[in-house]
């Protein structure tokens, strides 16, 4: 009984040894194939770490070599990385500062386009763009004076290559008025001119230098382009000035002109005079256009930053395919325009960093109107 259970015991040590050499045959060949797996992940990220510190590097002298300004900035909006463009632009100690104060320290005002402008008249286009995993920005300048630079040369072009074609067609349009005052003047020195008909000669050659007059004044405002005087002044005295200035001729056309006093503490920086006679343009357009039937309402609508000064009438309106055309220099339907009424309205709202816009439906009258920005409190 003995000898029995000896051998059974001996029977299943051996099968144990024989379930450990499996066991571990098959764990060395998992030690080796992970080995094996571990060796090949680790050539793997060598050569992704390779890669990465390869792109890195392109990157790095990418930014190095940029012309333009690349500045990152953190949650706090302070700048935390830039290029050497950019520390030649903001200097090396902007650092670690906020932007916003380094922003006003290097520029000197913001236009219309969002552009940054220097001290010294450098231009700078700003955009940026959010991090994707982390808080914070991206900001880019790129210098664009010189694109600036060739846009207002080509507007100073234009406006000389407009100035060519305005005073040919003033030399035939003053020909008419000057003539006919002229011919009314001379007939004046006649001594048995009855009274009645001197008076109306007399009406005759007014008549023919007013026309002188206000082809030479949009001459004049025309020449002047974009430059105007910066002055703080109320938009309520523009309006009742130009309003004011229109009333005789509205009284002797037998028209209505009403104004509803809605400029009120509305305050704009610019000129005066010339917004006076943009606005008093849009009316005589509206009293040239109508006559004696002419019904006509200046109104001001603030908000959004912006006022839109809007003069509207009951004309016949304007077709739709000329509605961009009304704008543009020497285009005029009238025989006795000049056709530069319209674009002296135009280049007076775009030198306040303003529009000129127009809305009508033929059939229903017209609604011009002149969109500027207001001045905000503590500008």
């Amino acid at each position: 009984m003995q000898a029995q259970d000896q051998t059974a015991r001996i029977q299943e040590l051996e099968e144990a040894f024989t379930l450990f050499n499996q066991t571990s045959e098959q764990l060395t060949q998992s030690y080796n194939a992970l080995q094996q797996r571990t060796e090949n992940l680790q050539e793997q990220l060598a050569q992704s770490d390779k890669e990465k510190r390869r792109m890195a590097d392109r990157l790095g002298r990418l930014l190095d070599l940029l012309p333009a300004a690349v500045i990152v900035l953190d949650e706090s909006n302070q700048i935390t990385e830039m290029n050497p463009s950019a520390e030649q632009i903001l200097g090396a100690d902007a650092i670690n500062r906020s932007w916003s104060v380094v922003q006003k320290n290097v520029f000197l005002k913001k236009n219309k386009a969002h552009q940054l402008i220097t001290h010294s008249g450098q231009v700078y286009q700003l955009s940026n763009t959010a991090l994707d995993q982390e808080v914070g920005r991206i900001l880019l300048l790129q210098d664009v004076t010189a694109s600036h630079q060739l846009q207002e040369h080509k507007s100073r072009h234009q406006r000389l290559a407009s100035m060519g074609e305005m005073a040919a067609s003033l030399a035939h349009q003053i020909r008419t008025p000057l003539s006919s005052a002229m011919l009314y003047v001379s007939q004046l020195n006649e001594q048995d001119l009855p009274s009645e008909q001197r008076e109306r000669f007399t009406g005759k050659v007014q008549g023919s230098l007013h026309h002188l007059e206000s082809l030479v004044q949009d001459m004049l405002q025309y020449a002047k382009g974009g430059t105007v005087p910066k002055n703080q002044i109320y938009l309520q005295t523009v309006v009742e000035h130009a309003v004011n200035q229109c009333q005789p001729r509205v009284e002797s056309l037998h028209a209505e002109l009403h104004y509803d006093g809605s400029a009120d503490q509305i305050e704009l920086v610019g000129d005066m005079d010339s917004l006076s006679t943009a606005l008093q343009n849009l009316i005589n357009n509206a009293l040239d256009v109508i006559g004696a039937d002419a019904v006509i309402q200046v109104t001001v609508v603030a908000g959004n930053g912006v006022v839109d000064i809007t003069v509207t009438d009951n004309g016949p309106g304007i077709e739709e395919e000329n509605l961009e055309k009304i704008f543009e220099p020497f285009y005029t339907s009238r025989a006795k325009g000049t056709g530069l009424g319209l674009s002296v309205v135009r280049a007076i709202a775009e030198a306040h960093q303003g529009e000129a816009w127009v809305k009508s439906i033929v059939g229903y009258g017209s609604k011009f109107g002149i969109r500027l920005p207001v001045k905000a409190r503590g500008d």
